[in-house]
């Protein structure tokens, strides 16, 4: 009977201490569950990462409509599950280390302090899932005393088949390990040794003859690496970095225009889930036409054409840039537009921020005064499509009125004169 009871009571003080933990750490759904000053967690998936801030931004699994901001201490946050085993316990990351492993599309849980503003200060963060399976990166440095094993996630080793081709981003040749970035945009270490074999062109080289931005091909040994990572079996270079007449590989991306760096000629655009940067200082529109910054305006929806940086891999090099709401148009405007003159010469293509000062209805040409104060002439027939603010309306140029706010695109032929191209409503 005396087993009994204090059987009961043991019960009631785990329940006892059960309650007081959740309570003091409760589980946070949504953005407006953070108040600051208490403790919780909340699981989602990563938006964006800020590595100079050392932030993360967290779509909530219970709420798409608003984002949380987590920040990691550069020194003490935890990152667990993100690594491999060391002495048969899991790897657990700390500080700018640990966050160096987070990657847009982690599912995570995060635990720590509320602050203002839906901000969350991260004492732990672990690694829950990923869409695409890979080896980790880094090296664990701590592992806190008495530390229990990794929550919600075990660490995978490297079930890869066949050859890895990426792009080097770092080489250790002394410590016999390499950082490559798949065309996945992957990051992985993989293990190498005086031995390794380098192939180019035929000839044979070592680790340490590999550049920065050396397009390469890691053949796997079959052997385990630790942590997860590639050991090579041989590395064959796809492209050398100092081959300037090879083309880089193409790909595309699109979004909405999210800021704009005028004096850098780069824009950075948001496709939804991160944020790119595009340098467009080499860009071209569809038709050939020279694409500088100042020619976007937040909120364009751009495709555009070109290819990763090969020393940032944060940082697309556009080549091609069309712009989306440009192609909603009707296409009879085009038949509108006017006929270019035959000068012998190449137009210029320019792009005018303003405010209309005459209307067709009072001037044959369509007179706008620009940003640096000076007054134009813009050649333009009356039916000329004009688009609208919102995306999918439109009206005419005879439709304009006194102090719109308009962005013209034109050609500035031989004498001067501008030709309307494109007008949009700002």
């Amino acid at each position: 009977m005396r087993n009994l009871r204090l059987s009961s009571l043991f019960t009631i003080l785990v329940f006892a201490t059960l309650s007081t933990l959740a309570q003091s750490s409760p589980s946070w759904r949504t953005a407006a569950d953070v108040s600051e000053g208490a403790r919780g967690s909340i699981v989602g998936t990563v938006a964006d990462v800020d590595e100079a801030r050392n932030q993360l931004t967290l779509d909530p699994d219970d709420d798409r409509s608003a984002r949380i901001v987590v920040s990691a201490d550069s020194l003490t946050t935890q990152f667990n599950g993100f690594g491999g085993v060391i002495n048969g316990q899991p790897e657990i990351f700390t500080g700018t280390s640990g966050f160096a492993n987070l990657r847009v599309g982690d599912r995570v849980d995060v635990r720590g302090m509320g602050r203002s503003n839906n901000i969350i200060a991260a004492d732990v963060i672990t690694l829950l899932g990923r869409t695409v399976a890979a080896s980790q990166t880094g090296v664990g440095q701590t592992r806190p005393s008495g530390s229990a094993t990794t929550p919600g996630a075990t660490s995978r080793s490297s079930t890869r088949i066949g050859s890895i081709d990426g792009t080097v981003q770092q080489i250790d040749a002394a410590d016999g390990r390499i950082v490559i970035v798949t065309d996945r945009r992957e990051v992985l270490n993989v293990r190498t040794s005086s031995a390794t074999p380098v192939y180019f062109q035929n000839q044979t080289y070592r680790v340490e003859n590999l550049e920065i931005g050396d397009r390469v091909r890691v053949n796997p040994d079959s052997s385990p690496a630790p942590g997860g990572e590639i050991r090579a079996a041989s590395i064959e270079v796809t492209r050398s970095v100092q081959n300037a007449a090879t083309t880089p590989r193409v790909n595309s991306v699109s979004g909405r225009v999210s800021r704009i760096d005028r004096t850098l000629d780069m824009v950075t655009i948001d496709n939804g889930r991160q944020s790119i940067r595009i340098d467009v200082a080499s860009a071209t529109d569809p038709s050939g036409h020279r694409v500088r910054a100042g020619d976007f305006v937040q909120n364009d929806h751009v495709d555009v054409t070109g290819h990763y940086s090969g020393t940032a891999t944060d940082l697309f090099i556009a080549d091609v840039v069309r712009f989306s709401d440009d192609a909603t148009a009707p296409s009879a405007p085009n038949s509108n537009a006017p006929a270019l003159p035959s000068t012998g010469v190449d137009l210029g293509s320019v792009t005018i921020y303003g405010t209309v000062r005459e209307t067709l209805a009072t001037s044959p040409q369509l007179v706008v005064r620009d940003n640096q104060s000076r007054t134009l002439r813009i050649n333009v027939l009356e039916d000329f499509v004009v688009r609208g603010k919102t995306a999918g309306t439109y009206t005419t140029a005879s439709k304009l009125k006194e102090n719109d706010s308009v962005v013209i695109k034109a050609f500035r032929d031989a004498d001067g004169n501008y030709i309307a191209q494109t007008i949009r409503i700002r």
